[in-house]
């Protein structure tokens, strides 16, 4: 779950929804500066699936020990890593290539998005789960390789995607988590204009129109974008959330009943050229 604080309450977004935003959003991708990769509905099955593993545990929300509704970045690594090989495992029957990339995403993940995210920790230094993920996704990756034709232009495809993938991701999280709601500016670092674009742009996100992210208020729900990647002027990226009070729950039970309580909004999320 992605969790924020919003005008007193928790505003509580799945990560189901999350990638379902993120499907809207690459689909959208591409103009003159900001070329789609060869396989293109690979990526965008990719981008709209990476977090099905996620499906399963949304479905049993947990409680921290103060009482605090777990959100993403509270869990343990463990429980991490069982979560995106689920979403590994789900990626596989959409073909190879979506395999490649939701796997490629997991193992990233726990390796600070392959140096996306800064320097990357030795993998014998990272948790025993992590290593685990890492190793087991690069046998995965070497056999989805081999079947697909091992090779320069695989491998160009696959890191170009990947860091696609990712520029998505992080831009749907600048949304739903605590960017836009804390009136922060991010970067999506290294966006690849065009395949073999190794150094890639970074892409600086900002609030839209000084909005905060508030519920119900439209245009505190837009970002802007600069330099713009997308087709159109305009990209509606709308998504679902609940509203639940900010308290200490007893439990899963107590948090449970909570959200099935909260009726289901659809905030009208939108991404601008800065």
């Amino acid at each position: 779950m992605i969790i924020a604080r919003v005008d007193g309450r928790l505003r509580v977004i799945t990560q189901v929804a999350h990638q379902e935003q993120c499907g809207l959003l690459v689909s959208a991708w591409g103009n003159e500066a900001f070329a789609c990769p060869d396989h293109w509905d690979a990526i965008v099955e990719a981008t709209t699936w990476h977090d099905e593993g996620w499906r399963e545990w949304e479905r049993h929300p947990q409680v921290l020990p103060d009482g605090e509704p777990q959100g993403f970045v509270a869990m343990d690594i463990a429980e991490h890593v069982a979560i995106h090989r689920a979403s590994a495992a789900a990626a596989a029957e959409r073909g190879d290539r979506v395999e490649l990339l939701v796997g490629m995403h997991g193992a990233g993940l726990v390796m600070r998005r392959f140096g996306l995210d800064g320097q990357v920790t030795a993998l014998d230094e990272r948790p025993g789960p992590a290593r685990a993920l890492v190793l087991e996704r690069a046998t995965g990756c070497r056999e989805l390789r081999d079947r697909l034709g091992e090779g320069p232009d695989l491998a160009c495809w696959a890191w170009t995607s990947y860091r696609i993938l990712q520029a998505i991701d992080l831009l749907s999280l600048y949304l739903t988590w605590r960017g836009l709601v804390g009136g922060e500016s991010w970067t999506l670092p290294r966006v690849p204009r065009c395949p073999g674009d190794e150094r890639g742009v970074g892409i600086a996100v900002s609030p839209a129109n000084g909005g905060a992210g508030g519920a119900g208020e439209a245009s505190g729900l837009a970002c802007a974008l600069h330099p713009w990647p997308l087709a159109v002027d305009e990209v509606a990226a709308p998504v679902e959330a609940r509203f639940i009070d900010d308290r200490p729950y007893r439990g899963p039970d107590d948090l449970a009943q909570a959200l099935d309580a909260a009726p289901v909004e659809v905030l009208p999320m939108a991404v601008r050229p800065a």
